[in-house]
């Protein structure tokens, strides 16, 4: 009888020392997405979490005037187009100037964050290049019959499809971002609760 009590409470020490070392050693240590890295600056990273929500709200704004132009472009005047495209060179003049303001910052910037930039940095070239055409074509070609036969249509396509592109990219990263910080600070208040 006194083997086995002693042969239990072996085990019971055994498990008491083991255990804690397997929970240790069991537990996840990848880095999560959306959590802070060492070389960050948090008033670089929250002016960079304005700019990037500056820049989407600027997408969508470019890829609505653009969606204006590829419904209505031939019921649309030369001046009325051409407004558009105004407005939508303006907003991504605004894209171009964050994201050089964002690249400046880069070093203090959150991981997500230099990879977002890195991602939408050939979106707003092509948007700008094909901007470029289309105003180009646009002031070369009054007619709205000759300019339906140049490349301005498929301009007006590709920045659309960059302007959503971009919107959509910016907006997925940010919520996924969000999301796992809710979730580190949930884990984080569970793991006090249980202490």
């Amino acid at each position: 009888m006194r083997l086995n009590v002693g042969r239990t409470i072996g085990m019971l020490l055994l498990v008491g020392l083991v255990m804690p070392a397997a929970m240790l050693f069991g537990i996840s240590t990848h880095q999560r997405f959306g959590i802070k890295s060492s070389t960050t600056n948090w008033y670089d990273t929250e002016q960079a979490t304005n700019l990037l929500d500056q820049m989407q709200t600027l997408a969508r704004n470019t890829r609505r005037q653009v969606a204006r132009l590829q419904v209505q472009e031939n019921q649309l005047t030369w001046l009325a187009q051409s407004g558009r495209l105004v407005v939508a060179r303006y907003d991504v003049n605004k894209i171009g100037a964050d994201l050089l303001r964002l690249d400046q910052m880069k070093k203090g910037l959150e991981p997500w964050q230099r990879s977002l930039v890195h991602k939408v940095t050939p979106e707003v070239h092509e948007m700008v290049y094909q901007l470029d055409a289309a105003i180009a074509h646009l002031k070369k070609h009054e007619n709205k019959s000759i300019l339906a036969l140049t490349q301005y249509p498929q301009n007006i396509n590709v920045i659309y499809k960059q302007a959503n592109r971009m919107a959509g990219t910016i907006g997925t990263v940010s919520q996924y971002v969000q999301a796992e910080q809710r979730m580190a600070t949930l884990e984080h208040h569970t793991a006090r609760a249980s202490s």
